[in-house]
């Protein structure tokens, strides 16, 4: 468009000889303009001005700027360098446009807003032009430790709230190390602009839901250019949470392997009633109690209420035939195998963890948020109680910044 400009202008800067000896001929020369390119985020509402523009070997008796849009479509014309530094850029769409300079002589036609510049008419000659870049889209940066990675058939994917509806900003993933494979996304920079708060949620790899899934991970609200987001507010302040089991296998009568099941109930006042305390979960998140074996998670089953058996618990295949066992979440181990040990064994000595673990879940080892866990003491007596401490990871946290 540029090439086109210029040659058809070219041809109209040549000089118009007068017929006296006596006139003087000016000959118009555009000049060339310095400074730029200049790149601009579009509907933010931060002001969009050009500055540090020079102007040298220009001629003519008329002078003005030029703005067009790549096409040679005039945008605007002001007269100096203090009105074209003047003009805010912000509300023009997104796109590109060009500054001139245009040199002319009296009887200039077609330069005005809305005409091309191709259709200039007179003695005149333009500049070399300076280009701005105006984007509609403005960078949205995560900075998120702890995530963990999610595998093939999952994504993490970003949201900011706008109008009270999510919108969303992109999908990425974790490897095996928790480095994310995108920390940078363009989000519309007008939503961005409005936005209110930052959601973290996981989803499945192919969707065709364009709205977050119930496992939502993370959030934080929008203070100024920044939101600090973290789990606590989204699956659960597991700060003052507690934890106690017992070993005992009452799914068979066999009362020589009673060190082979962990049940999350607490019985020391001679009747027994729910052994943990933890935040309800809201939709998308079930708690998991784990033992690890020989280095190796073994679930004891998933669950919502920590006053109710566990999803499982008719279904375990390590469970015995004389029943489910109490109506609190746990498992026996008295049939089959798992991590390389036969069953029944002996529970003392290894470790039992809760997790927070998204639902529906793939995998088969425990999700990052592990509010309580706690080594099972030798030398202890079967059906004693014993006390959880806190997990390793009770919270994922991070910042995005706008």
């Amino acid at each position: 468009m540029k090439q086109f400009i210029l040659g058809a202008l070219a041809l109209a800067s040549i000089a118009f000889t007068s017929c006296s000896d006596d006139d003087v001929v000016i000959t118009p020369v555009g000049g060339v303009l310095s400074g730029g390119p200049f790149t601009f985020t579009v509907g933010d509402g931060i002001a969009d001005n050009v500055s540090g523009i020079t102007l040298t070997g220009n001629t003519g008796t008329n002078s003005t700027y030029v703005i067009t849009d790549d096409a040679g479509n005039i945008l605007g014309l002001p007269g100096d360098l203090t009105a074209l530094e003047a003009e805010d850029f912000d509300g023009a769409p997104a796109g590109v446009c060009l500054i001139w300079h245009l040199s002319y002589e009296d009887g200039l036609t077609g330069a005005m807003t809305g005409e091309n510049a191709s259709n200039l008419s007179g003695d005149f000659s333009l500049s070399n032009s300076i280009t701005i870049n105006r984007s509609s889209e403005t960078e949205l940066t995560l900075d998120i430790n702890g995530l963990e990675n999610l595998g093939d058939d999952y994504a993490y994917e970003g949201w900011i709230i706008v109008d009270g509806s999510p919108v969303t900003t992109g999908v990425f993933s974790v490897d095996d190390s928790g480095t994310l494979s995108e920390t940078s996304f363009w989000v519309n920079a007008g939503d961005l602009a409005a936005a209110t708060a930052f959601v973290l949620s996981i989803e499945p790899a192919v969707d065709s839901d364009p709205a977050p899934a119930d496992t939502k991970l993370l959030i934080g609200d929008f203070t100024n250019d920044m939101a600090t987001v973290s789990s606590t507010g989204m699956v659960g302040d597991f700060s003052a949470s507690t934890g106690s089991y017992i070993l005992a296998t009452p799914t068979d009568t066999d009362d020589t392997n009673e060190f082979s099941g962990v049940w999350f109930l607490d019985n020391s006042s001679g009747s027994a009633v729910a052994g943990l305390d933890l935040p309800t979960l809201p939709a998308g998140w079930k708690y998991e109690g784990w033992v690890v074996l020989n280095g190796t998670p073994v679930s004891t089953g998933t669950f919502t209420d920590v006053a109710m058996a566990d999803d499982n618990a008719s279904t375990s295949p390590y469970k015995g035939a004389a029943g489910d066992g109490p109506g609190y979440p746990g498992e026996d181990y008295v049939m089959g195998s798992a991590a390389g040990i036969t069953f029944p064994t002996d529970l003392t000595g290894s470790t039992v963890v809760i997790s927070v673990e998204p639902s529906p879940d793939n995998s088969t080892l425990p999700f990052t948020l592990k509010p309580l866990a706690g080594d099972v003491p030798t030398g202890i007596m079967a059906h004693s109680v014993q006390t959880l401490g806190a997990g390793p990871v009770a919270m994922i946290s991070g910042t995005v910044s706008r």
